[in-house]
């Protein structure tokens, strides 16, 4: 099992978080770096550029969820997944995959809570 950290439209009450119906909800969090959460054509992407804490859910999964996650994101197509420490609601630290948008961030949005729910 791994965690990786949900940013997007796969939390709780996400459109999307059907697909990751498996997981193992860890709970809501928060990067302890800063990154920049934009949006690219209304897709949220997380980049490096230093701007404040994203806040999302993170969530332990298996293998083979992870494979299917990395699809969803578009890893190694335009982003890469690193480990970053996360902090849970709890106070508990955690490292967490995210992944970081590598592609020119030409026509995108920042959403300069961190946070971007659909």
């Amino acid at each position: 099992m791994v965690n990786v950290f949900i940013h997007g439209n796969m939390r709780s009450g996400g459109k999307d978080n059907k697909f990751i119906s498996g997981a193992v909800l860890l709970g809501r969090a928060e990067t302890e770096s800063d990154f920049a959460l934009v949006l690219i054509k209304g897709v949220p992407y997380v980049t490096k550029r230093p701007v404040s804490k994203i806040k999302g859910e993170v969530y332990s999964i298996d293998d083979d969820l992870l494979k299917l996650v990395d699809k969803l994101n578009k890893h190694t197509r335009v982003t890469k997944r690193e480990l970053v420490n996360t902090k849970l609601e709890n106070g508990q630290k955690t490292e967490a995959w995210v992944y970081f948008y590598t592609e020119p961030l030409s026509n995108s949005v920042l959403v300069e809570s961190g946070e971007y729910l659909v």
